[in-house]
C-alpha cells in the first residue's frame, strides 16, 4: 500500500506548476476578449452617433422650402398621384446644402455634448438633391478606447448615408390644418 501512495506522490510532483500556466493563459484570453468587445462596442456606439448627426443635418436641410416652386405649383396634385398619394414639397438645394454644412459644423463644435467622445470630426462626402429629397454621405474618425501598442490601430473611419424628403398627404388644408 505504501508503494502505491509513493507512486501517486511522484505523479503529482511531475505535474506541479501546470495549473499556473493554465490560469495565466485563461487570464490573457479573458483580457484580450474584453479588449476586443470594448472596442467593438465603442465603434458601434460611435456609428450610431454618426448616424444621428447625419440625420439631424438632413432634417435641417429638408426644411429649406423652395417657395417659388411651391407657389407656382410644382409638387402639386399630379405629383401626388404619382407618389402614392403624398404630395412632395419642393426643396431649395443650395440653401439645403449650406444648412447641412452648418448643422455638421454645429455638431463638431459642440464640445462633445452632442457627439460621442470617440468621434473626432464629422464631414460630408457627398450631397444629393433632386428638388424634393436630400441625401448625404458622411464620415468620421472614431478613436478606439483601448489601444494595443504593437498593433498601431488608433482609430477607425466610419461612413453612413442618410436621406429625407418632405411630403404632405393629399387632402384639403385650411390654415395648415388638414380638413379631409
Amino acid at each position: 500500500m505504501r508503494t502505491h501512495g509513493a507512486g501517486m506522490n511522484s505523479t503529482f510532483k511531475e505535474e506541479e506548476g501546470s495549473i499556473s500556466l493554465l490560469i495565466i493563459g485563461l487570464f490573457v484570453v479573458t483580457v484580450a476578449t474584453l479588449l476586443v468587445i470594448t472596442n467593438i462596442a465603442s465603434i458601434a456606439i460611435a456609428q450610431r452617433s454618426l448616424v444621428q448627426a447625419s440625420e439631424a443635418a438632413v432634417q435641417r436641410g429638408v426644411q429649406n422650402l423652395d417657395l417659388k416652386a411651391y407657389y407656382v405649383g410644382k409638387g402639386g396634385m399630379l405629383s401626388g398621384i404619382l407618389n402614392n398619394n403624398e404630395v412632395p414639397i419642393p426643396i431649395e438645394c443650395s440653401s439645403a446644402s449650406s444648412a447641412i454644412s452648418d448643422e455638421l459644423k454645429r455638431w463638431n463644435s459642440s464640445n462633445n455634448s452632442l457627439l460621442r467622445p470617440e468621434i473626432r470630426e464629422v464631414w460630408m462626402n457627398e450631397f444629393n438633391c433632386d428638388g424634393v429629397s436630400v441625401g448625404i454621405s458622411t464620415s468620421a474618425f472614431a478613436v478606439l478606447p483601448l489601444q494595443v501598442p504593437f498593433l498601431n490601430l488608433r482609430n477607425i473611419e466610419l461612413h453612413t448615408s442618410v436621406g429625407a424628403t418632405n411630403s404632405r398627404s393629399k387632402g384639403l388644408y385650411l390654415f395648415g390644418i388638414r380638413i379631409s
